[in-house]
């Protein structure tokens, strides 16, 4: 999943940026829940969700494989996950200006505005049944 987070060419994460693979564990295990797409048993997309937040950590597709709607994919079990737990609201934030904020406003998700780091903040309520 790291290999996948490092390739993106838009949110990438600067030299600052304290995430290493062993900081996947506790989202993946404790407090959170993943999903991945593989292609010849190499990871090409994932998403990962806070159930305790309702935030989306994480959600990225290798550069090579974009544009096979594995975003989609990935994006959907893990909505469906979230909202499976109890939650009302769920919600994440992206680089402003990115391809990631239009798959986001073109999935579903509603913009709320800019936040205070400048990232474009997003959210999703319960479906009515």
């Amino acid at each position: 999943m790291h290999r996948v987070r490092k390739a993106v060419r838009e949110n990438k994460l600067s030299l600052n940026t304290k995430i290493h693979e062993e900081t996947y564990v506790p989202y993946l295990e404790t407090i959170g829940r993943g999903w991945v797409l593989e292609e010849d048993g190499v990871i090409v997309a994932f998403a990962i969700g806070e159930h305790q937040t309702g935030n989306i950590w994480a959600l990225f597709v290798h550069e090579d494989h974009e544009g096979k709607g594995y975003g989609s994919k990935v994006q959907e079990p893990m909505i469906e996950w979230l909202f499976a737990q109890g939650l009302d609201r769920i919600h994440l934030t992206t680089g402003a200006n990115t391809r990631a904020q239009g798959f986001y406003a073109a999935t579903g998700w509603t913009f709320t505005g800019i936040d205070p780091h400048g990232d474009a903040a997003f959210e999703r309520l319960r479906p009515s049944v």
